[in-house]
């Protein structure tokens, strides 16, 4: 005798039509490029042209703008060129510390900054300020008998 009770093969489940993950993947993929491309494109701005509004780098100007010696050897309307590079650091005793690497252009030459300020308490203060002048020559524009820039 034969059990005819006992189902046989279950039959497979019923293929879904549509893309199914797919698209959820296309949409995750999607998202990830896009924040990737908003990233990037922040930071070029930044580095093209963004950084000229961060205060620390105004203060560093201002100084740098009211030397005798940076004046006479860049001239007037010294500018930004470019950041070759920056670099920012934070420490619960020390304050946060910013250093630049600026390329400056004025109305009589060109130069390289390189630049350290101390923020502790929203107080900056320059600790070191170096020009390199087109010619390779460095000039410590905080030595030693120069009247050293205000902080603020």
């Amino acid at each position: 005798m034969t059990d005819t009770a006992t189902p046989g093969p279950l039959a497979p489940p019923p293929r879904r039509s549509g893309p199914g993950c797919l698209w959820g993947c296309l949409f995750a993929g999607l998202i990830a490029i896009t924040a990737l491309i908003g990233a990037f494109s922040y930071l070029g701005w930044y580095f093209t042209s963004g950084f000229k509004n961060d205060p620390t780098l105004a203060f560093v100007m201002t100084t740098v703008k009211g030397d005798g010696e940076a004046r006479a050897i860049l001239g007037s309307d010294v500018e930004v060129e470019g950041m070759a590079s920056t670099a920012f650091s934070n420490d619960l005793t020390a304050g946060k510390t910013a250093s630049y690497v600026l390329q400056l252009r004025g109305s009589k030459g060109a130069g390289t900054l390189n630049a350290t300020v101390t923020i502790r308490h929203d107080a900056r203060r320059i600790t070191a300020l170096v020009l390199t002048t087109a010619d390779g020559r460095s000039i410590d524009l905080l030595r030693t008998g120069r009247t050293p820039p205000n902080s603020i």
